[in-house]
């Protein structure tokens, strides 16, 4: 039994305070989405894109229901022998109710959970993520993005800014594989001049468009980073290709962001998503090249435990966040939730900040302050003493 205070505020018992030092207590979840209803309100080109990438999403995925009977397949029917995003079947993969998508294979109709069922117009407006983060005792969030959210995300992350000062920060989509052409470079500088984004969120998702010819480390994308010191712009990383071989993939990619570190010491950069891809992560572990590469001075890390281990509050990812934290320190790690996709599929919101808050006692008052939103504040340059 817990010996912390506690208080009733009118619908239940909470804890009396955040359990973090005074003056400390800015939480920032370094994981958080905004987004309109898939494939709404984009060009149908854009839209068409983002069918192919969310079906490639869940190329592995063996939990789907068939849409007649309910009847759970146990078997990945969107897997297909081969990296090419072309080689794909036509499945009519499409958006349907209550966090699903659909699809249809040999005039058999079948369905996945894409988001949990309280998604349920498969949209994530900002009225409804700032009251998650209300009722969860978080004051920011920073809005990840991969291009399977539409085209559109950086205006949407400039109204959502304006309406909502000081509780989000955006990170600004570009089309990686177009990273050296000046359209892009331009489309970054409207995101950060006209619609208020703090960061960049690179994802290695576009390389299967180019059947994975590109490198994080070309040389080409030097203009990239040019304008990403210009606008003094931290990156954030995402290195999932989800190639049949994931091991494979993201040990070349973290090889090649190893190399880009080393080019470019003066460019922050964060490695998101936990790290390692949960579906290699307990085979695979931390390797190596996780510590090389987050011993770099630039280098930082979103802690996504939840993600990684089946069962509340998580002992092993504890064990795992405890490794992080002996070997690199507290001031790399950076507390992400992913939601709304984690509440209601890991655990519930507030359990995601309480993961830390709560448990985690191996870690210090003054550690759970930095991984929780210290680390965040200063990569952003905000005032760790801002509350709601």
């Amino acid at each position: 039994m817990s010996h912390q205070p506690m208080q009733f505020f009118g619908g239940g018992w909470r804890y009396a305070d955040d359990g973090l030092p005074e003056g400390q207590s800015l939480i920032i979840d370094a994981h958080f989405h905004i987004f309109r209803r898939f494939g709404v309100g984009v060009g149908s080109e854009d839209a068409k894109l983002l069918m192919r990438l969310w079906q490639y999403h869940f190329r592995d995925f063996t939990e789907i229901w068939r849409r007649r009977d309910g009847a759970r397949m146990n078997q990945p029917l969107l897997d297909f022998d081969s990296d090419d995003i072309d080689a794909m079947s036509e499945v009519n993969f499409r958006m349907g109710r209550n966090g699903q998508a659909e699809f249809t294979i040999e005039g058999e109709d079948y369905y996945v959970q894409l988001f949990p069922p309280n998604v349920e117009n498969l949209e994530a407006t900002p009225d409804r993520m700032i009251a998650e983060m209300d009722v969860a005792g978080v004051n920011m969030g920073v809005l990840q993005s991969d291009h399977a959210y539409g085209a559109n995300i950086n205006e949407l992350y400039g109204e959502a800014q304006r309406r909502y000062p000081g509780r989000l920060i955006g990170l600004a989509q570009i089309r990686e594989i177009e990273a050296d052409q000046p359209a892009q470079l331009e489309r970054l500088e409207r995101a950060v001049r006209e619609h208020g984004c703090r960061g960049l969120y690179f994802s290695v998702e576009l390389f299967a468009l180019n059947h994975y010819t590109d490198h994080i480390d070309d040389a080409r994308f030097e203009p990239l980073w040019n304008k990403v010191r210009e606008l003094q712009l931290p990156v954030w990383w995402y290195l999932d290709a989800r190639q049949r071989d994931r091991t494979a993939g993201f040990m070349q990619r973290l090889a090649e962001l190893d190399r880009w570190a080393q080019a470019h010491p003066d460019i922050p950069a964060v490695i998101t998503h936990g790290i390692v891809p949960a579906t290699i992560i307990h085979s695979l572990g931390l390797p190596p090249a996780v510590w090389t590469l987050l011993k770099r001075p630039n280098m930082y890390a979103e802690v996504l435990m939840q993600a990684k281990w089946p069962e509340y509050p998580f002992p092993g990812g504890q064990d795992m966040l405890k490794q992080l934290r002996d070997e690199v320190g507290a001031e790399k790690l950076m507390w992400g939730s992913d939601m709304p996709f984690s509440g209601g599929t890991w655990c519930t919101y507030r359990q995601a900040v309480d993961f830390i808050r709560r448990h985690c006692n191996f870690l210090s008052p003054a550690e759970k302050a930095l991984i929780l939103g210290g680390n965040a504040a200063r990569m952003f340059n905000i005032s760790l003493e801002a509350k709601l």
